[in-house]
């Protein structure tokens, strides 16, 4: 005789499996914010988008030179439960792409970096070097010093999770290609005979903001493991430092290519793990010359959302919580 199961127990069951099936689903991907101001933790519309992951720049020696910044950024992050992202760029007033620019020995690294892990030991997730095909990095023609420098941090930080490099979906007849600048990289791991990373950092600021999915597809077959889009975002006005336009100001296309830059991360969910959003405040600076870029999701002030916030929220909330 077969032991009788109530349908209560049985909708009960189903309940818990479909809550189990979603929390997987939803787990695939994990959404933050790469801010560099410490105020964005206490920002009633960051909190309301309920955001505990967050991405900071900093420069590599921050902990030798002058750690002011990067020691309130780091408080107003624990202060608010945020899981912690550190993306290092060159050192202490470097004025790259313009001098002083120069890239640290690896003598020079480790120093900064051992002093560094130190001082903030509860950073468990890094990027030895943002941006490195940027034609503004001096990694840019070195592809060799990002795999040092990802060495170093694997070697002093045990246990971490280090992505391998930081890469922009440029487009060039040169070596900041994104395309030539991966492959050289892949190469440089293997001659000096460095494990190949399981974790790449991209960013595909171009397919989000121009509707494509070409870049992002491309760099997923290039690069082996997960993804993270560890830079990415709708942008409402950006022109060159030669002052030409690309993107004239549009709140509105800004908040479709938002829209456009989910469902892109979405589209892989076997491959892109994270996305974080850059950037979240707006500096206040009128767009122009001395504001070329302008992704941010408040208005000047940073008192009230832009279009692009209240995509997020409508429609994306549950994957930054």
């Amino acid at each position: 005789m077969r032991p009788r199961v109530s349908l209560s127990a049985v909708f009960f069951a189903v309940l818990i499996a479909f809550a189990a099936m979603s929390a997987t689903a939803s787990a695939r991907l994990i959404a933050g914010i790469s801010d560099e101001s410490g105020s964005v933790f206490t920002n009633p519309y960051y909190q309301l988008l309920g955001v505990k992951n967050a991405r900071y720049v900093t420069n590599y020696d921050a902990a030798l030179k002058d750690p002011t910044d990067t020691d309130e950024w780091m408080a107003a992050a624990r202060a608010t439960g945020q899981q912690i992202v550190i993306a290092f760029n060159p050192g202490y007033r470097s004025q790259c792409p313009d001098q002083p620019c120069s890239l640290p020995s690896a003598s020079q690294y480790t120093k900064a970096f051992i002093a560094f892990h130190k001082r903030y030991p509860y950073v468990k997730i890094y990027q030895p070097w943002n941006e490195v095909n940027s034609t503004t990095q001096p990694t840019w023609t070195k592809p060799q010093a990002v795999v040092t420098y990802y060495a170093i941090v694997k070697k002093y930080c045990k246990g971490c999770t280090v992505l391998g490099a930081d890469i922009e979906d440029l487009v060039t007849p040169h070596k900041a290609d994104f395309v030539v600048y991966i492959k050289t990289l892949l190469a440089d791991f293997k001659k000096a005979h460095v494990t190949v990373p399981k974790i790449w950092g991209i960013h595909n600021y171009e397919d989000v903001n121009y509707f494509r999915s070409t870049n992002t597809a491309e760099m997923l077959k290039l690069l082996p493991g997960q993804i993270w889009l560890t830079e990415t975002g709708g942008i409402s006005y950006f022109e060159t430092g030669a002052q030409k336009v690309l993107l004239n100001y549009n709140l509105t296309r800004q908040a479709n290519a938002t829209a456009w830059m989910m469902k892109l991360a979405l589209r892989y969910p076997k491959r892109i793990a994270r996305l974080y959003i850059y950037n979240f405040l707006n500096s206040g600076v009128a767009d122009g010359a001395n504001n070329r870029f302008d992704s941010a999701l408040l208005f000047p002030g940073n008192l009230t959302a832009r279009p692009a916030w209240y995509e997020l929220i409508e429609h994306y909330k549950k994957y930054f919580s």
